[in-house]
């Protein structure tokens, strides 16, 4: 019995392991999606910064 209850908590642990690897690699996609989206928004912004200033040239 303690044989059959070692090798059950042998496999619940393998299989949160396996579990926790992958939770790990979709927080590190994301993250990497995130920084893209910043990297993104701050390179609009700035293209927005520069549109503006050339707007204002043709105002009357």
């Amino acid at each position: 019995m303690d044989e059959l209850l070692v090798q059950r908590i042998d496999m619940l642990s393998k299989n949160t392991s396996a579990q926790t690897e992958s939770l790990s690699a979709n927080i590190e996609e994301q993250t990497a999606s995130m920084e893209q989206v910043a990297s993104s928004s701050q390179s609009l912004a700035v293209m927005a910064q520069t549109l503006q200033e050339l707007v204002t040239r043709f105002k009357l």
